[in-house]
């Protein structure tokens, strides 16, 4: 028995290196994906989804005779922000018009690389009136189905859509964040400096 001893204190020391070299890299995984003690300035503020929509597959066909407006100098696409427009354009509407426009400034030299675009059912007076406001901003039919369709697809991801909401399309296509009535401008601006600095698509 005494022979054993010296090869089970060995095996003790093993582990308990083992254990000491593993703490660091458990701790690290428990705070990721348990997203627990991760300092709030290097998270996303609005809605990530995952895995990110294609744009086309839920409806979203932007106008070929404007693609040019949201092609950088380089051919790159541009980043978008998308309004979903509700059946007329009410304040809400008018303050998340305004909302991404400012945010769009507000990004400086880096503003060319963002985009705006409305989603709506074409035929509203009042939505025609909000476009005629923001010559800038892309209008892209989107009916009421494609409407249901995507709120669908956003419940899945525990999302809930409602009327000018918007959602951030990166150049490949990709629809990957959401942003309510809850997300102010600075929220918004932050995600977007974000993803610019770190982008190599656009």
């Amino acid at each position: 028995m005494a022979e054993n001893a010296p090869s089970s204190r060995g095996r003790l020391k093993l582990w308990g290196i083992i254990l000491v070299a593993a703490t660091p890299l458990i701790a690290a995984m428990v705070m990721y994906f348990g997203r627990i003690g991760i300092p709030s300035g290097s998270t996303n503020h609005g809605d990530l989804i995952i895995p990110p929509l294609d744009a086309v597959e839920i409806g979203v066909n932007l106008p070929d005779e404007r693609l040019e407006e949201i092609t950088q100098a380089d051919g790159k696409r541009q980043w978008l922000m998308l309004t979903i427009a509700g059946d007329v354009c009410s304040e809400r509407c008018a303050q998340a018009l305004y909302l991404s426009r400012q945010v769009n400034i507000a990004l400086g030299r880096e503003a060319d690389r963002v985009g705006r675009a409305l989603l709506a059912d074409a035929g509203d007076a009042s939505l025609q009136q909000a476009l005629n406001d923001y010559p800038r901003l892309l209008p892209a039919p989107f009916s009421s189905g494609d409407m249901e369709g995507l709120r669908a697809k956003l419940n899945e991801h525990n999302i809930q859509l409602q009327p000018y909401d918007m959602l951030l399309m990166d150049p490949l296509g990709n629809i990957m964040m959401h942003y309510s009535e809850k997300h102010d401008g600075k929220a918004i601006l932050e995600d977007l400096k974000r993803l610019l600095k770190v982008s190599k698509i656009g």
